[in-house]
């Protein structure tokens, strides 16, 4: 390859060969003593000049050569290259010596020499040609991809065109490889699309069968809930019928074999027949103990002073019974009980508290029960609360808790809301919110 030096282009060098030559004596026709040191300084300025030109053609010479673009420099009116910087020489594989002198579209890199042509027409009329992407083949046939400037600029009177060759090949390779990637991720969107709105359809369908399985449970708990209050209802109006008939006909009757033995006891006793009035009166005592069982009886079925006096005398007497048959002392507040004013509510209030105090009978080993009553925001609250040992979560929504289940019901009946809370070692609450203003359900 010929030396780099020999094919450098001496731009500056050639505009200073370009000047008209200066006289040598301009001051033969002045006065003498007028201006004896003008040929030193013209001189001087000659070499300044020279110098900053030289210094101009080192740098840009050392920006040529180590540009990281291609750069090529053509003669305007021929197109032939005057020169050609290392980067681009490694970039197409030619040598300086293959590229000098060649002409733009004689070179096998720009294969399309009527485009080649074209271009540098185009070229020569407007001053500047650009393509962002031009495809060119390297000597060794490696294909690759440049952003290619071209401008025509005078030096020396003459006009020269100069190329910048950008080597885009990487980027244009990522910006494929993103293209394919982006189209790749496009198929398998609209491939997961596809997915989607199929499982979206299939699960609307499984929505539409589930909401009339649900449609079809809710009416179905509806037709059980009325059907426990109706069982409810028959079985307090059972209990009812069962007590009276009870405390009327059998304690009446019981009363009446009572007196009777009585009458027996004291005529025997009278006639003399003190061991047959014994025998009388023990009689009389089973009479006299058949009578108060058959009296609790009555009593647990249905309670006669809930009829008489109310639902609060009649948790008064709930509480005192319940003081004596466990030893647990049982408090019971209450307050404004009376605008409560309605049979159903009533019972329904009734059984809440009986069934939590027979639970706590039953689990929770209390020491002290409180209940309390209230009215309070149109609702009667109504708090069992003890000390015992607490109820688990699990019990709290259980299967087996039957005694719970029938509160539950009971409030759901009659619209209300229930809270069952409890902590081991610290107690249960059972908490009912009853509605006051409304009709109550008659199955309650």
């Amino acid at each position: 390859m010929p030396s780099k030096t020999k094919s450098r282009p001496n731009v500056e060098s050639a505009a200073v060969r370009s000047r008209p030559a200066e006289p040598e004596d301009k001051t033969a026709d002045r006065p003498s003593g007028m201006g004896r040191g003008l040929p030193e300084s013209g001189a001087t300025d000659r070499k300044r000049i020279a110098d900053a030109l030289r210094a101009s053609e080192t740098r840009y010479r050392r920006l040529f050569e180590t540009a990281k673009d291609g750069i090529l420099i053509l003669d305007a009116d021929t197109g032939s290259i005057t020169d050609v910087n290392p980067f681009l020489l490694d970039l197409l594989g030619y040598s300086h010596a293959e590229l000098l002198g060649k002409r733009l579209w004689e070179i096998g890199t720009f294969r399309d020499i009527a485009a080649s042509r074209d271009a540098f027409r185009k070229l020569q009329e407007k001053k500047y040609i650009r393509y962002e992407d031009l495809p060119l083949e390297t000597k060794g046939r490696r294909r690759r991809h440049v952003e290619f400037v071209s401008n025509v600029y005078r030096v020396n009177g003459s006009k020269v065109i100069q190329c910048n060759i950008r080597d885009i090949t990487e980027r244009r390779r990522a910006e494929e490889a993103l293209a394919n990637a982006s189209k790749e991720l496009e198929n398998r969107v609209a491939e997961r699309t596809a997915e989607l709105v199929a499982a979206n359809k299939l699960m609307k369908k499984m929505i539409d069968e589930g909401k009339r399985t649900e449609e079809k449970l809710t009416k179905s708990r509806e037709r059980l809930r009325n059907l426990s209050g109706r069982l409810q209802s028959l079985l307090e109006e059972e209990r009812t019928r069962i007590s009276r008939e009870i405390h009327d006909e059998l304690g009446q009757s019981l009363t009446a074999l009572k007196l009777d033995l009585s009458l027996i006891r004291r005529s025997l006793a009278s006639d003399g027949h003190a061991g047959h009035s014994a025998n009388v009166l023990a009689m009389e005592r089973t009479a006299n103990r058949i009578i108060r069982m058959v009296r609790r009886i009555a009593t647990e079925l249905r309670p006669g002073i809930l009829d008489e006096l109310g639902v609060a005398a009649a948790i008064e007497w709930m509480a005192k019974d319940f003081r004596e048959r466990t030893g647990i002392p049982c408090k019971v507040k209450l307050q404004r009980m009376d605008k409560i004013a309605n049979d159903v509510r009533e019972t329904a209030i009734f059984r809440i508290v009986q069934e939590a105090l027979t639970n706590v009978m039953r689990h929770a080993a209390a020491s002290q029960v409180n209940v309390s009553l209230k009215i309070e925001g149109g609702d009667v609250i109504i708090e069992v609360r003890d000390d015992g040992i607490g109820i688990m979560e699990n019990q709290v929504s259980g299967t087996t808790s039957l005694g719970l289940i029938g509160i539950r019901e009971r409030v759901r009946l009659l619209e209300g809301d229930v809270e069952i809370s409890g902590k081991p070692g610290e107690g249960t609450l059972v908490r009912v919110f009853l509605p006051v203003g409304e009709e109550a359900n008659p199955n309650a």
